[in-house]
């Protein structure tokens, strides 16, 4: 997803430019399609933790002021009730329509919808070339990808039964263990069937607990990190970037003026 994002953000900077003729103020508003992305990171960050809404501190200053999402959704938990509910039902309210007022969506979700309306917009504007919107588009649709990935991860814990299961036979186990290898280790059974039950119930509980990796404990996986470090990415690439030609281009080439010696050696190199 860091990747798609990097990608998008690069084109947004430098692929699409602010014409005399054309509409004013695209300089901000690339700026807040960079927020955007970065808001696309933190909101899967936090929907991924069960934390829905706007009202995080790392989500301020990101969204655009009018930004309206989606309220009636509100947790994983009730839309998995609710279908299965309906699962049940004679499907009679199954119908796609405009005014259907339980109708959802997840904050990225409409985040990348948002994206894919201004990619449009400054097309019609003939601000970006063809394939840098084709590049736009796939980099949302990778970011898309890698959401939905991300909810599976989520939503397909270990079978309860295959976790009874194991328990059971490593239990059964690591009791029937000691009879089998007492009359050959004698007193050194003890010890070897503690390590023994060490190990697997351990590799058990390992299992059980990386079974959900977006959470805050020690061992999960690092998701503020992650966004802080693509919010300073992209802040560099505001604050400091050029949105025209680099001038390093411009200048002589340090490599032309290099000794043989050095230029003997980049050509080795």
């Amino acid at each position: 997803m860091n990747t798609s994002i990097r990608n998008i953000a690069r084109v947004i900077w430098v692929g699409i430019k602010e014409k005399p003729d054309g509409p004013a103020g695209i300089n901000d508003q690339k700026i807040r399609a960079i927020n955007m992305l970065l808001a696309f990171a933190v909101a899967t960050k936090h929907h991924l933790r069960a934390e829905y809404g706007t009202s995080y501190r790392d989500l301020q200053g990101l969204l655009p002021e009018d930004f309206v999402p989606c309220k009636s959704a509100n947790s994983l938990r009730t839309q998995y009730i609710n279908h299965r509910q309906h699962l049940q039902s004679d499907h009679s309210d199954w119908v796609i329509q405009r005014d259907n007022s339980t109708a959802s969506m997840s904050l990225p979700l409409e985040i990348s919808y948002q994206l894919s309306l201004w990619i449009n917009y400054v097309k019609d504007k003939d601000l970006i070339d063809i394939p840098y919107q084709g590049q736009c588009t796939m980099a949302l649709s990778n970011m898309i990808d890698c959401f939905g990935n991300l909810e599976r991860i989520l939503l397909t814990p270990i079978p309860v039964a295959y976790n009874i299961h194991l328990k059971q036979i490593l239990t059964m186990y690591c009791c029937i263990l000691p009879f089998t290898t007492v009359r050959d280790v004698h007193w050194l059974t003890i010890p070897l069937c503690g390590a023994v039950a060490f190990t697997l119930f351990g590799i058990e509980a390992i299992g059980n607990q990386i079974e959900d990796p977006f959470g805050f404990d020690s061992n999960d996986l690092k998701l503020d990190d992650f966004c802080y470090d693509l919010m300073l990415e992209l802040d560099y690439i505001v604050q400091t970037v050029p949105q025209d030609q680099s001038s390093i281009f411009e200048a002589p080439s340090a490599i032309l003026q290099s000794p043989p010696l050095s230029r003997k050696i980049l050509i080795q190199l």
